[in-house]
């Protein structure tokens, strides 16, 4: 079966309602190759994108990440 937009449609839904809740400093993306979400670090430290395939995890970490950032430690 060939993949179409409409079989994740609750994954990107969940990765938009991730990315308002964690803007401005996140964009989140669903990888449907991946089966992952993927999130992209918008703010002033360099970051490698983060990739979780549990959404409450990705959360955690992308909340981790702009703590430690505004501590002025290295994430």
């Amino acid at each position: 079966m060939r993949w179409h937009p409409g079989h994740d449609r609750e994954e990107r839904d969940l990765a938009a309602a991730l990315a308002r809740h964690h803007a401005p400093y996140w964009v989140v993306m669903w990888s449907y190759s991946l089966r992952v979400w993927v999130a992209f670090y918008l703010g002033p430290a360099t970051v490698a994108p983060l990739r979780y395939a549990d959404p409450d995890r990705l959360s955690r970490q992308m909340r981790h990440v702009v703590r430690t950032v505004a501590s002025g430690r290295s994430p």
